[in-house]
């Protein structure tokens, strides 16, 4: 069997923010999300073996940059060459009215009849969720940050066949899922956000941890220390959140799944 390139649009919904919040963060990555994203792919696939692909031989992956604030999307040719889209982390809530917001939802929608794989990461889950009928809201218990055990389901470690029953991931979102879409199953909890993350069907997986933090955290730590400064998040959290900030974490393991699933090995069992 010939290695396979996987070739991915990355939506990037985040990097505007970072203009105003953390614009340290472009001097190391200039073109934000998307280049933390391609290096975190490039770098896990590189280091991993068929069998942590589910079998398969992964070459390369590619990143197509698409900006959906600026209504810049796939076209159906486009749509056609590529195996799936990241939605990237952002500032915004999924339950605003901006109209970018609302394109993106509709996007989502069609997208999802279509069958078409989408994944992503924090905002990701919330975004999907409110297209296809879920729930998002200020999360119940508060603001998470820093690095998070996730308790996986026992539907999640069929899914991803594993007998791993969590793993450590760096989180940062203000908001949390509520409700699921219909048919959508849990990824797991963490005792203080109900869903991190959940899957549908063959073609929805999305993650509320940040493996592209988790793989320089030096990202999350200028983000929570912008907030500190300008008192976006209790002073108290966030000096919590910087003692766990570099514990290992399990984003390898994550990006990998992300990957299977790209290559079409993961759905739900009836």
């Amino acid at each position: 069997m010939s290695p396979q390139t996987l070739r991915l649009a990355s939506f990037d919904v985040g990097t505007d923010d970072l203009r105003w919040w953390a614009p340290e963060l472009l001097e190391r990555y200039p073109q934000g999300y998307y280049d933390m994203h391609q290096q975190l792919l490039t770098a896990v696939c590189q280091q991993s073996q068929p069998e942590d692909l589910g079998g398969a031989e992964l070459s390369s992956v590619e990143l197509i940059k698409f900006e959906p604030r600026k209504s810049h999307y796939p076209s159906d040719a486009d749509l056609a060459d590529l195996d799936g889209i990241i939605i990237s982390g952002s500032a915004s809530a999924a339950y605003d009215q901006d109209p970018w917001v609302i394109q993106l939802q509709a996007v989502i929608q069609d997208y999802h009849h279509r069958q078409i794989r989408l994944s992503g990461y924090s905002f990701a889950p919330q975004i999907v969720a409110q297209s296809l009928g879920g729930k998002v809201e200020r999360n119940p218990p508060g603001t998470e940050l820093s690095v998070v055990t996730v308790n996986l389901t026992p539907a999640a470690q069929r899914y991803f066949k594993t007998e791993r029953t969590a793993y450590a991931i760096q989180v940062h979102h203000n908001d949390g899922v509520t409700a699921l879409p219909p048919g959508a199953i849990s990824l797991g909890t963490s005792g203080v956000t109900e869903h991190l993350g959940w899957m549908l069907g063959s073609h929805i997986l999305v993650f509320s941890g940040h493996p592209e933090y988790c793989r320089d955290p030096w990202i999350l730590e200028r983000m929570m220390l912008a907030e500190r400064r300008d008192q976006l998040v209790p002073a108290q959290l966030i000096d919590f959140g910087l003692q766990t900030l570099w514990h290992p974490t399990d984003y390898v393991w994550q990006t990998q799944q992300q990957l299977r699933f790209f290559l079409g090995h993961l759905r739900i069992e009836d």
